[in-house]
């Protein structure tokens, strides 16, 4: 059987979502969820609200996005608190941690939703996504979670074109995972390891390196940004190493052997 086109798998993806009535979205305000949200906007009966997760885990510059998209589709958005620091299981940072994140936040959802007579719970996992690169995905299953991009077979690529053709404003948005991967498995997260993060990872958007993560290894951050950015940021290398230095870093190196992809 021939492969679907994104416009027959985004058609399934409709067909599945007027179905439902009262739809809880778990919303990053990403690519992928935001292309969701706008679909269940179209085609979900009954309320429909997309919920964003407000942690130290994600920036204050991914929750702010999160707001306005919402905003933008003029879906109703709430901002729940979680709570992943107050697990020392989840601090102690093991391989597992994205489940165990994911799974406090499903219980979270799911908790919410039925508070609120809704439905359905789903999120924005795409067909790119397995349990072998997000183990979280498991936690979803076990609460019933539901990815109808997944679903449908609807992958980043085709997600971004959909995305782009419906008028999406961040449909080329680049991926940005939870700050947590910004550290080795083993390395304890705590609250200032977090905020120095974010707050190189901001100060290196400010200058203009929008694909980029700050790797932290202690005293050192490595920086891994795209390939045509190198020269740039060696450039800059003296206002990028005051900076931060002052966020509490010793050294600042910038990875050669990353060429930049951003896919986690």
């Amino acid at each position: 059987m021939p492969e679907l086109t994104a416009e027959e798998k985004e058609k399934h993806l409709q067909d599945i979502l007027a179905k439902m009535e009262g739809v809880l979205v778990a919303y990053s305000g990403g690519v992928d969820s935001t292309y969701l949200l706008y679909q269940a906007r179209e085609k979900v009966k009954g309320r429909l609200v997309a919920v964003t997760a407000v942690s130290p885990l994600h920036s204050l510059g991914s929750i702010r996005e999160a707001r306005e998209q919402s905003s933008k589709l003029g879906v109703e958005h709430i901002l729940l608190e979680s709570k992943e620091l107050e697990s020392a299981e989840f601090r102690s940072n093991p391989p597992h941690r994205c489940y165990l994140c994911r799974k406090m936040l499903c219980a979270l959802f799911c908790e919410l939703a039925q508070d609120k007579g809704l439905q359905h719970v789903l999120d924005g996992s795409n067909r790119d996504d397995d349990e072998r690169t997000r183990p979280g995905m498991k936690a979803a299953l076990e609460f019933g979670v539901r990815s109808p991009l997944q679903e449908v077979g609807l992958g980043k690529k085709e997600i971004r074109q959909l995305s782009k053709k419906a008028g999406l404003s961040n449909w080329d948005k680049p991926a940005s995972p939870c700050l947590a991967t910004r550290f080795k498995y083993g390395e304890q997260l705590t609250l200032t390891k977090l905020e120095q993060v974010e707050r190189s990872e901001e100060f290196l958007r400010s200058l203009g390196f929008n694909k980029l993560r700050v790797r932290y290894h202690g005293e050192i951050a490595r920086l891994e940004l795209e390939s045509t950015m190198l020269e740039r940021a060696i450039s800059m290398r003296s206002e990028i190493a005051i900076a931060l230095q002052k966020f509490g870093f010793t050294y600042v190196t910038v990875d050669l052997c990353s060429a930049m992809e951003t896919k986690d």
